[in-house]
């Protein structure tokens, strides 16, 4: 399972040989408040329901996307993402699943791509022989969910 933080990322469950998605959902958010925020009960609910769509199979690896503040950008804006990694990471923990962390620019250098999320999309089509989870240009999250753990897996499996 890959997980792309934020509030526009996503969770994704893969199979690596050959390169399919089982599952995929967007982080689920609290609309309609003042602010966007994680909502950790139906995280929670997501990450069950992708074990359980497994059937035989179960979820071998965990893999965050670690990421952290960078030079340049608004203290709120990332203490709310700060915040949204947590609740992720706290989920997980709750759940009894090993939390294993994977920066952006690891995964990204495995798979031979920039900050570009339009080539995140690409790189995806072209491995998973599939657009239709991240067909729009705001699915890139579920494109790179998916993208983590692939490499993650990949990287492990060697």
């Amino acid at each position: 399972m890959g997980i792309d933080p934020g509030l526009t990322g996503a969770v994704a469950t893969i199979k690596l040989d050959p390169p399919t998605i089982m599952v995929i959902n967007d982080i689920p958010v609290l609309a309609g408040q003042t602010k966007k925020h994680i909502c950790p009960y139906m995280l929670s609910s997501i990450i069950r329901r992708h074990t359980r769509a497994l059937g035989p199979y179960h979820i071998s690896l965990f893999v965050l996307e670690d990421v952290h503040s960078m030079p340049n950008q608004g203290v709120a804006s990332m203490f709310k993402f700060g915040r949204t990694k947590g609740v992720i990471e706290g989920v997980l923990a709750g759940l009894s699943h090993k939390i294993t962390l994977i920066s952006p620019q690891s995964w990204k250098k495995q798979l031979a791509l920039t900050k570009d999320k339009n080539a995140s999309r690409a790189m995806a089509t072209k491995i998973f022989g599939t657009n239709e989870y991240w067909q729009r240009v705001k699915d890139d999250g579920r494109a790179e969910a998916a993208l983590i753990a692939l490499a993650k897996g990949w990287r492990d499996e060697k």
